[in-house]
């Protein structure tokens, strides 16, 4: 769980988000994952919040706009590392088919 100007939020990633965020990074997910050793860049990372965060319980995503408001604070107010691993573990749980060894 998120918490952010006295709102819940949780990240939520599936294969459309996906798409959507390696349209924006113009980089696929398990090449940048692969490439930074799970550290992505700062503007990779705020597009991984912003395209997947949502209200927590909600259907439906935040505005990447929006998203990328909380992104920022998040970073800055729980470090960079905090926020990079919370993004990889939630990839891991919720897109098991990138960190599969066989």
């Amino acid at each position: 769980m998120i918490s952010h100007n006295g709102e819940n939020y949780e990240l939520k990633y599936n294969l459309k988000r996906i798409e959507m965020i390696e349209g924006v990074t113009n980089m696929p997910t398990l090449a940048d994952i692969r490439r930074t050793g799970g550290m992505l860049s700062v503007a990779s990372l705020k597009t991984y919040i912003a395209y997947g965060i949502k209200k927590e319980g909600a259907d439906a995503f935040l505005a990447p706009k929006k998203g990328m408001e909380v992104a920022e604070a998040l970073i800055e107010s729980n470090g960079y590392a905090n926020v990079c691993g919370l993004v990889m573990e939630t990839l891991e749980r919720d897109c098991p088919f990138f960190f599969r060894a066989d």
